[in-house]
């Protein structure tokens, strides 16, 4: 008995000094790209035809030389991650969905991140040519009856956590701590332009101004042309805002039509944050939503966080 004691505590020592490792056990990974499309929206947002564009645009990011027989695949990095945007649920409960490890989920997240994100300027490109602005004044006149529009332009606040420094400034009017985002889209709900660096207590028409976009259209990059914007910004030549008073029957029906023409920039927009994704997949219409616009939802999304 003494004999025995004495083994199994030096056994114990053996594995704590690290001398003996566990055998390691691989699970095996799920097929997820192998449920019909109906599934996948569900659990990732996306149909399959999205998840598989995304996943071979980012396979050469995410597949990495190695020697190791159980490296995770491209594809399931990407959908792991995808359902953890898409959920919100535990890394734990994604990874053993998936058949990998917490930790090993955990460090390939931000390299998963950082690819969508560097997806975005082929994705998100506002129209500056006049052939690009050309046809996007005769998608808003067919749909809206106003004519003559580059764009509508509005701004959201994606909630955050209180950050360690400055945290006063983020606090918006609703008092919570968020990021005022901007977002430029056209009228068939295709993301144009967006910018999300500015606290929560920054005023919409200061992120125009210091946007990019702003300085590029008051330079005169469009000479014939609209944003359309809601009372918060100011009157420009390539701004229209609806009338703050209207007088007559004419200035009530320009801001009928204002307003429905600029409604579409709300449709794409986190209302609430963590909404995105359900957005992305069921707006417009399945049928008719491109690739191309879906991913550039899952861009805004990921620039988000």
């Amino acid at each position: 008995m003494q004999n025995f004691t004495m083994d199994a505590l030096a056994l114990l020592e053996d594995y704590a000094n690290g001398r003996i490792r566990m055998e390691r056990v691989f699970r095996d990974h799920q097929d997820f790209l192998a449920n019909d499309d109906d599934w996948l929206i569900c659990r990732f947002r996306f149909p399959r035809a999205v998840l598989l564009n995304l996943c071979a645009e980012l396979g050469p990011v995410l597949e990495r030389s190695t020697r190791r027989n159980h490296a995770i695949p491209a594809h399931m990095q990407v959908l792991t991650t995808l359902g953890i945007l898409a959920t919100g649920s535990f890394q734990r409960e994604l990874a053993d969905r998936s058949g990998i490890s917490q930790p090993s989920l955990s460090n390939v997240m931000p390299a998963v991140l950082d690819g969508i994100i560097k997806m975005s300027s082929r994705y998100i490109k506002f129209p500056y040519t006049v052939g690009e602005q050309a046809n996007i004044k005769r998608q808003f006149a067919a749909s809206t009856c106003f004519p003559n529009v580059i764009g509508a332009i509005d701004c959201t606040h994606v909630a955050i956590r209180a950050p360690s420094q400055n945290e006063f400034v983020y606090v918006n009017r609703k008092n919570v701590h968020s990021v005022n985002v901007q977002v430029i889209s056209d009228s068939n709900l295709l993301l144009t332009n967006l910018v999300a660096r500015w606290p929560g207590s920054t005023h919409d028409s200061f992120i125009l101004a210091h946007s990019s976009v702003g300085n590029r259209l008051q330079a005169g990059a469009s000479r014939d042309g609209w944003l359309l914007g809601d009372s918060g910004y100011p009157l420009r030549r390539w701004l229209l805002t609806p009338f703050a008073n209207p007088q007559s029957a004419e200035e009530a029906r320009f801001n009928s039509v204002h307003v429905r023409a600029r409604s579409v920039v709300l449709m794409p927009l986190p209302r609430p944050p963590n909404n995105m994704f359900l957005r992305a997949s069921t707006s417009p219409t399945s049928t008719s939503t491109s690739v191309s616009v879906k991913l550039r939802f899952l861009v805004f999304s990921v620039a988000m966080i």
